[in-house]
């Protein structure tokens, strides 16, 4: 007899805000590569990989087997969004003044 999985909507809500953090980390990069030097994009992208995460979190501590894609959708949003924020950012930022 086969067990049916508790599902819970958070668990699938914590998958949405994986993939939008996906596509709005993926529009970010491009806009920060080709229109504008800004990472407006990709600092959403990781703020929705962190509500993906803590909703997985949630949902998973309700026994919802779905809540795990949303950890690991969450967790590669912040591991690849950190990254990139850690790489274009610039390490001086010049103010006009001279000295």
């Amino acid at each position: 007899m086969e067990e049916k999985q508790k599902q819970t909507g958070i668990g699938v809500v914590s998958i949405i805000f994986g993939i939008l953090g996906l596509i709005m980390y993926f529009i970010g990069l491009f806009f920060y590569s080709f229109v504008d030097n800004r990472l407006y994009g990709i600092i959403i992208g990781i703020i929705f990989g962190i509500i993906a995460v803590i909703l997985g979190y949630l949902a998973k501590k309700q026994g919802d087997n779905y809540g795990t894609y949303g950890i690991s959708l969450g967790i590669l949003i912040l591991i690849i969004g950190l990254f990139t924020f850690l790489l274009t950012t610039p390490a001086y930022v010049e103010t006009g003044y001279s000295t």
